[in-house]
This record gives C-alpha cells, structure tokens and sequence, in this order.
C-alpha cells in the first residue's frame, strides 16, 4: 500500500473505519469522508501516533456539489487517487411489503444507498480517467440482508450490484476496474483502530454477525495491485449463510 492514495467515504464507528485503518495501516494515505465529525475525528487521533496519514473530509455526499467539493480535496492534494471504497448507505426500516411503503421510506431508501454513491463515482471517475487507471469497490449487501429490508433498502442495494458489473462493463477498456462487496449483518463497533491479525480458519455458523474486519480486509484486497485481473465481480461476504446451507456440526 506505500505510495498508493485511496478515497473512503461513509466513514463511521464501522466498516468505513476499518476500511480506513487497513489501508492506512499498509502505508496508504487515506482520504476519508464523513457526514459528521465525532467518529473520522476518534479514528484522526487514533492515526496520527502512528503515522498513518489521513486526511479527513465532512459533508453530506448525497447532497448537489458536495462530492465534487470532495474531488476538488484531491486535486489539492496533487490529483492522484489509486481507488476508492464506497460505502455510504444505512438500513431502512419500515414496513417489508411495498403496498405499504410510504413515498418516504422509498424516496429514504434509494437517497441513503444509491445517491452518494452515484455523486461520488460519477466525479472521480474523471481522475481515474486522467491517469490510465483506478478502482472502486461499491458496498451492498447479502441477499439475506438486503431481502430483509423494506422495498426500497432492496432496490437500492441490488441497484449497487447492476452499477457495478454496468460500470465495469464500460470502463474496462479505459483500465479502471470496479467491483462490489456484499456484507452480511454486520457488527459494527470497532473495539480498536488497530487492524487485528486474521488469525486460524473461522467456524462458518449462522449465528455469528459478520466482523467490520473481515469486510475491510476483501476491499483492501480489491482496491489493490493484487485483484488487478479481477473487474465486474459482486463477492458475498457473510459467512455463506445467504446460501441456505446446513450448518457445521456443534
């Protein structure tokens, strides 16, 4: 990750912080974008012992003109960006069936998860076309997750899953590649910014939420030199429980 420069948005007390920490951890410089300080600031003064260098940025990424307010950071600080982890989004409640979904839950649901990340990839798409190259990585979600959502939490996150085999369709021959993540449930609180040794093999139960690290670490690995053979893909991350499969022996 030394000399690589990476963008991560819908930085929080989860996964965004993990995406952040792991990246920066390997030697990256990380600019990360929040809608509030409280978190980005916690994980700020987290990074600067260590010299982890981060450079943080606040704003709504849903809202007209905020994202390229975010390309224009990036500019200043010498236009070059390697990838970017998208992972704004948030879970809608609500009532599952769609005969009763209000116009607020579903106009919530696709603003939450799908219009940052349309801003967002819509204006560094353009660096990553000056360059040569680029890649992003869009955050979705399980098929058990996102059919346990309301209608429009459900659209949105499939919508992320088409985005991206369509950009990574149009893209390929202009070298940027673009993938996607699926997260299980999730466990969202970080006991430490410190990315954790990976340790033995897990046991794959239904009963275990899925760790922030485990996601990061699948991200770090698709933004990085490593994937650079692998564009268009949605990779499940929860465990194999979205498979209905029997579950291992106690």
């Amino acid at each position: 990750m030394n000399s690589k420069v990476y963008l991560v948005t819908g930085v929080g007390s989860g996964l965004g912080s993990a995406v952040v920490a792991q990246l920066a951890s390997g030697g990256a410089e990380v600019i990360a974008a929040a809608r509030s300080s409280g978190p980005l600031e916690k994980l700020r003064g987290h990074a600067e012992p260590r010299g982890w260098k981060l450079t943080p940025f606040y704003g709504d990424l849903a809202a007209p003109g905020v994202a390229e307010e975010l390309v224009e950071t990036i500019r200043q600080r010498g236009g070059r960006i390697d990838g970017a982890s998208l992972q704004t989004g948030r879970w809608i409640g609500g009532d599952t069936l769609l005969h009763r979904t209000t116009d607020a839950e579903w106009a919530d649901g696709l603003r939450s998860n799908l219009e940052a990340t349309f801003r967002v990839a819509r204006a560094i798409l353009p660096l990553f076309l000056a360059q040569g190259h680029g890649a992003l990585v869009l955050v979705s979600a399980a098929d058990r997750v996102r059919m346990a959502g309301n209608a429009s939490y459900c659209t949105a996150k499939g919508g992320l899953v088409d985005l991206t085999r369509k950009l990574a369709h149009d893209y390929r021959p202009l070298g940027i590649r673009v993938n996607a993540v699926l997260p299980g449930t999730m466990e969202h609180d970080l006991p430490t910014f410190d990315p954790p040794d990976p340790g033995t093999a897990l046991k794959l139960r239904n009963a275990v939420g899925v760790g922030a690290w485990e996601v990061a670490r699948t991200i770090g690995f698709l933004l990085g030199d490593e994937s650079r053979w692998i564009t268009g893909a949605a990779i499940p991350i929860d465990g194999g429980y979205s498979l209905h499969g029997r579950e291992p022996d106690p």
